[in-house]
């Protein structure tokens, strides 16, 4: 008899422990595989005929000036074939390259959005998409140690010079229908890495206006964009994703200020990378984003910092959906509205995927 009360006892025990393991685990921990979910997503619920869509839901806003719904942006063709490439998915790779080619690439950019219902409206690109989606390709015969695409790459980026380049630096985008760049230099459209490699003196030039948008002699922040008409740098607000793929594009060529990734550590890990900062750092837009997260894992993949690189995760799977039922189970998007947007999920994607 106490030998049996003895065994309910420890039975009562082991479930009290499981239970107080399970409250204190978060949601993402028990996901058995974070990653695998989020691909699954992508695969079978944000991928279309043309590549991949804007938004999960076929309509998700009527805002002309901001891709919406099944439509498509190079950005995301640019994130995903990023991803295959990390993850050496060849076939798959040169599949949806060819396909981002026919979606995209005309009068030698690659428009920044297709809408399949009007297939000619936008006919504009954005640079620092071109400069992925060869960035890319360089990523692809570097893991495969190929030389497959060194004559796409080359092709493509003297036809995105000869339409985007005024004084030795790319400028943001080319109008097809105009046939003219603008005078805009957004820092975060400089791929420093993609210059270094492809164009020393444009990369010389782009490190000087990305360097020289630092926000005081010490700051951490930088500003988003240079005028070439007015020699002047912008002085709006800092978004938040933009500043980021600034520091990303710095750190990849070793050029990342320590205060700079002093000011991003404090923020990871406080959970207060917000949306929006004034010139002076004080928050604009206290609403968060899965990309900024992304992003401050990508940073702290490439500056070797551990630390940053875990605590961003952590952030980042926080927010997955992990509710197997849920009709966008593995994304990162709003469960009540269904709302999910490519830049989070495929930001996430590569952030998680990377090597």
């Amino acid at each position: 008899m106490n030998c049996e009360k003895r065994l309910w006892q420890t039975m009562l025990g082991l479930l009290a422990l499981w239970w107080l393991v399970s409250a204190a685990t978060p949601a993402w921990a028990s996901q058995a595989n974070p990653q695998a979910a989020l691909v699954k997503f992508v695969s079978q619920k944000l991928t279309g005929k043309y590549g991949i869509y804007t938004n999960y839901l076929a309509q998700a806003g009527s805002d002309e000036h901001v891709a919406t719904g099944h439509q498509y942006l190079s950005e995301s063709a640019g994130y995903y074939l990023q991803y295959l490439a990390q993850t050496k998915q060849n076939r798959k790779f040169r599949a949806f390259y060819a396909q981002t080619k026919r979606t995209f690439y005309r009068q030698q950019v690659f428009l920044y959005r297709f809408d399949p219902k009007q297939p000619g409206k936008y006919r504009v690109n954005a640079t620092i998409d071109d400069l992925r989606i060869i960035a890319a390709l360089m990523t692809y015969d570097q893991r495969n140690h190929t030389t497959k695409y060194q004559k796409e790459i080359k092709t493509l980026y003297q036809g995105l010079r000869r339409q985007v380049q005024q004084d030795g630096l790319l400028t943001d985008m080319y109008s097809l229908t105009e046939r003219t760049h603008n005078q805009e230099v957004t820092l975060c459209y400089q791929n420093l890495a993609v210059l270094k490699k492809l164009d020393p003196q444009s990369y010389r030039q782009a490190l000087r206006v990305v360097q020289g948008g630092r926000i005081g002699t010490h700051g951490p922040l930088y500003y988003q964009s240079y005028r070439l008409n007015t020699k002047k740098y912008a002085k709006s607000q800092l978004v938040t994703p933009q500043l980021l793929i600034t520091f990303l594009h710095l750190a990849e060529v070793g050029k990342l200020p320590p205060a700079s990734l002093h000011w991003l550590k404090q923020q990871v890990t406080k959970q207060t990378l917000y949306n929006a900062y004034t010139t002076t750092g004080r928050v604009k837009d206290r609403n968060t984003s899965v990309a900024n997260y992304a992003l401050a894992m990508l940073i702290g993949q490439e500056v070797g910092d551990q630390t940053l690189t875990n605590t961003a995760k952590q952030a980042l799977l926080a927010m997955q959906v992990t509710n197997a039922n849920s009709a966008i189970y593995g994304s990162f998007g709003d469960p009540q509205t269904k709302q999910v947007y490519s830049f989070n999920e495929l930001t996430a994607l590569v952030a998680l995927n990377q090597s």
